[in-house]
C-alpha cells in the first residue's frame, strides 16, 4: 500500500497523512500498549541489575549513563518505528529495510538474534525462576529448585503463547507490573529514609569515577553494561513487531505510536531512577558493602526495609523477568524467521506473511523458551555475571549494525516518503550515536576477556 501511495504522489513527493486522534479518558490508557510491553520486556532483569550494581558500587556517579541511555533508546526505537510505519516500500518488519541496504544483513541479524536472543532468555528464565523460588520459601528442591521453578515458567510461558489473544494480555501484565515495581521501591526509599539530591544531580555530570574495591567489575564495565541494557541493542528490533500485532501499519499511526513509546519509557525511567537511588542511598550509609550476586540485592532490601525487603526484591525480580521472558520469545523469533526468511530462498514465500512459516513455532518454543532453562540447572552462572556478560555480548554483536542501518534508512528519500524524511538534526544525532555505538561496541570487545574471568572464574 505504502508503494501505490508513493507513484500516485510522485517522485517529488507525497502529502503528509492524517493522523489518528489520541483516543481519550479510559482509551487514552487502554490505547498504550506495544511501548509498555517493550518497555518492560526491557526491563527484565537487565535495568535492576545494571542499576542497582551501579547504585551501589559508585553511588550517584555513573547516573549520567542511565539518562543518555534512555534517551538514545526512545530515539533509536522512534527512528525504528517511523521507518516501518513510512517507509515508501511497504515494510513493515525492519529487517526487511535491512535487506534493502544489503541482502546479507538480515541472514547476519538472524544469526544474532539467535545466539544474543538465547542468553537474552537465559538471563531471563533464571531471573523469574530464582524470583519464584525465593517466593516460595527458596530452601526446596536442593540445587536444582530454581531449575524445578523453570519447568514451571518455561509451561506457564508456552500456554501462553498458544493463545489467540497473547499481546492483550501481556499489555495488561505489563501495567500491572510497573505499577507494583513502583511503589515496591517508593517503600524502600521512604524505609531508607535518605535521598541526596546534590549527589543525585552531581551524578549527571559525564564522569567516570575510579576504580572501587567494592565492585568486582570495573567502571568502564558496568557503564558499558548499563548503556547497552538501557540504551538497547538488538532487542530495540521488537518494537516493529509488537506494533503489527497492535495493528499499527501505515503512517496514520505515527502519533499514536510516539504517545505510546513516550508512555512506555516513563515507567521505565522511573523504574531505573528508583532501583539506582535505593542502592546508592543504602551504600551511602553502609560503606564497604558491594553486590556480587541476586543474593546481595536481597540482603540489601532486608536492611533496608526489614522482612518485607526480601519479599518486595525477588517480587520485583519475578515480574520484571515474567514481563520480558513471553514476549521476548516471540519478537526474538519473529526477527529470526523474518531474517530467515530473506536469506532462505526456498524461505522467500513467507515474507510478508513470516508467522505462517512452520518453523516459527519451533524456534520460539525451542530456542527462545525451552533450550534456556540450562542456565538455571546447579552450576551455571550467577544471574548478574550472566546478565552482565549477556548483554556485553549482545551489545558488541547488534547495536553498532543497528544504528548505522537506521541512520542509513531514515536519512534517505529512496526509503522514506518525503514528508518522513529525516531533517539534518535528526541525521546528525543518529550519525552521533552511532559513532558512539562504535566506540561502546570496541570497549566492550576489549573488555569481554576479563568479563568472562570475572563471572565464570
Amino acid at each position: 500500500m505504502a508503494t501505490d501511495v508513493h507513484s500516485m504522489n510522485g517522485s517529488s513527493g507525497s502529502p503528509k497523512p492524517n493522523q489518528l486522534p489520541l483516543p481519550r479518558g479510559l482509551g487514552l490508557v487502554t490505547s498504550v500498549g506495544p511501548g509498555l510491553v517493550l518497555a518492560m520486556s526491557f526491563l527484565g532483569t537487565g535495568d535492576l541489575v545494571s542499576s542497582s550494581v551501579s547504585g551501589a558500587s559508585y553511588g550517584y556517579a555513573l547516573l549520567w549513563t542511565l539518562v543518555l541511555s534512555l534517551i538514545a533508546r526512545t530515539f533509536i526505537i522512534s527512528s525504528i518505528a517511523k521507518y516501518t510505519l513510512m517507509n515508501r516500500h511497504g515494510d513493515t518488519q525492519i529487517l526487511d529495510g535491512f535487506a534493502r541496504l544489503a541482502p546479507v544483513l538480515p541472514g547476519i541479524m538472524a544469526a544474532v538474534v539467535i545466539v544474543a536472543g538465547f542468553i537474552t532468555q537465559a538471563t531471563f528464565v533464571l531471573a523469574a525462576s530464582t524470583g519464584l523460588h525465593e517466593l516460595t520459601g527458596g530452601q526446596w528442591g536442593g540445587g536444582w529448585g530454581r531449575f524445578f521453578c523453570a519447568i514451571i515458567i518455561v509451561a506457564l510461558t508456552l500456554s501462553l503463547v498458544m493463545l489467540r489473544k497473547q499481546f492483550v494480555v501481556l499489555e495488561y501484565f505489563a501495567r500491572f507490573a510497573s505499577v507494583a515495581m513502583i511503589i515496591a521501591f517508593v517503600y524502600a526509599l521512604i524505609k531508607i529514609g535518605t535521598f541526596d539530591i546534590g549527589g543525585f544531580m552531581q551524578g549527571l555530570a559525564f564522569e567516570i569515577p575510579e576504580e572501587q574495591n567494592t565492585s568486582a567489575f570495573a567502571p568502564i564495565v558496568i557503564a558499558s553494561a548499563t548503556i547497552g541494557t538501557i540504551a538497547g541493542n538488538m532487542p530495540n528490533l521488537l518494537y516493529s513487531g509488537f506494533m503489527r500485532d497492535k495493528g499499527w501499519v501505515g503512517p496514520k499511526y505515527r502519533r499514536l505510536q510516539q504517545f505510546d513509546l513516550i508512555a512506555g519509557m516513563a515507567p521505565l525511567l522511573v523504574i531505573n531512577l528508583l532501583f539506582w537511588i535505593v542502592a546508592a542511598e543504602f551504600s551511602a550509609a553502609h560503606p564497604g558493602f558491594s553486590i556480587a550476586d541476586e543474593f546481595d540485592l536481597s540482603h540489601m532490601l532486608s536492611v533496608a526495609v526489614g522482612p518485607a525487603g526480601p519479599f518486595l526484591l525477588w517480587m520485583c525480580i519475578f515480574f520484571a523477568a515474567m514481563t520480558s521472558f513471553p514476549p521476548q520469545s516471540r519478537g526474538f523469533a519473529q526477527l529470526a524467521i523474518n531474517g530467515i526468511n530473506h536469506s532462505v530462498p526456498s524461505m522467500r514465500k513467507f515474507l510478508g506473511r513470516d508467522e505462517e512459516n512452520p518453523a516459527f513455532r519451533w524456534i520460539q518454543a525451542i530456542v527462545f523458551i525451552i533450550v534456556p532453562l540450562v542456565s538455571t540447572i546447579p552450576g551455571a552462572p550467577d544471574l548478574i555475571s550472566l546478565n552482565i556478560v549477556g548483554t556485553a555480548i549482545s551489545t558488541v554483536l547488534s547495536l553498532p549494525i543497528i544504528v548505522v542501518c537506521i541512520l542509513l534508512l531514515t536519512s534517505r528519500k529512496k526509503h522514506m516518503h518525503s514528508y518522513a524524511v529525516n531533517p539534518k538534526w535528526q541525521t546528525a544525532l543518529l550519525a552521533l550515536l552511532g559513532v558512539i555505538a562504535i566506540i561502546i561496541g570496541f570497549q566492550i570487545a576489549m573488555q569481554i576477556p576479563s568479563m568472562f574471568e570475572t563471572a565464570f572464574g
